[in-house]
């Protein structure tokens, strides 16, 4: 993949943002949606607990972020109680998941982790024949903040930047080679995702910021989506 000028990801995340240098991002939008839900899980460890909370918590991300809308398998044959076996998932899995970053793509292991709690997932939200990438990669960055979201604009965006033979559709799918770019493309770019991962923290319920930095991923989703928009 293409190498990007250094300042780049930070003018597509601020245009993603809609911030200028040194301006605070809205926090009305409907993309924060994803911060409620990343911050709820990050601060339950034992989901289960309080299942119908967290299952109303997962819930409303997933249809504000475009997953109960039209035909979909969750709109049309689901109610929040289906969640209930989902969160159940990622209690097993929060001992190895939350430890998962952008920083990890380049490890065999945590690949194979990532691909496991993929597939686990998967099994857990939909039956099998119904297209999946885009919703379990949201509901892992939603949850985990491990990965982007796979959506239609992430890859279109990272297909812009593909220079060899393949690289363009491997992010159709979640697995070992578009991780491996992911993680290629982190490498090289360690310090500016760093440093906006550190800037634009997520937002409490309450409207104020936090303390918690973004996830390497979120930030990378954020330049994905909004680079889609390039000619």
């Amino acid at each position: 993949m293409r190498t990007v000028e250094p300042g780049h990801i930070t003018s597509v995340v601020r245009d993603f943002l809609n911030v200028s240098e040194g301006d605070q991002p809205s926090t009305t939008s409907r993309s924060r949606s994803w911060d409620y839900c990343y911050n709820y899980f990050q601060d339950t460890a034992e989901p289960t607990q309080d299942l119908e909370r967290s299952c109303l918590q997962l819930g409303y991300y997933l249809a504000s972020w475009g997953m109960l809308r039209g035909s979909t398998y969750l709109f049309t044959k689901t109610n929040v109680h289906h969640y209930a076996q989902v969160i159940q998932v990622i209690e097993k899995l929060n001992p190895t998941m939350r430890s998962v970053n952008a920083d990890s793509y380049l490890d065999e292991e945590a690949r194979t982790e990532i691909i496991g709690a993929y597939k686990a997932l998967r099994k857990a939200l939909v039956p099998e024949g119904v297209t999946h990438v885009t919703l379990v990669g949201k509901v892992m960055l939603g949850v985990w903040g491990c990965v982007p979201s796979f959506d239609t604009y992430f890859r279109r965006g990272f297909g812009h930047l593909a220079d060899k033979r393949g690289e363009k559709s491997a992010f159709n799918r979640l697995n070992n080679l578009s991780l491996t770019l992911l993680g290629e493309f982190h490498d090289r770019h360690r310090d500016e995702i760093s440093d906006l991962a550190g800037r634009y923290t997520t937002l409490a319920f309450d409207g104020e910021f936090t303390a918690r930095p973004l996830p390497f991923a979120k930030v990378i989703d954020m330049y994905g989506f909004q680079r889609s928009y390039a000619t």
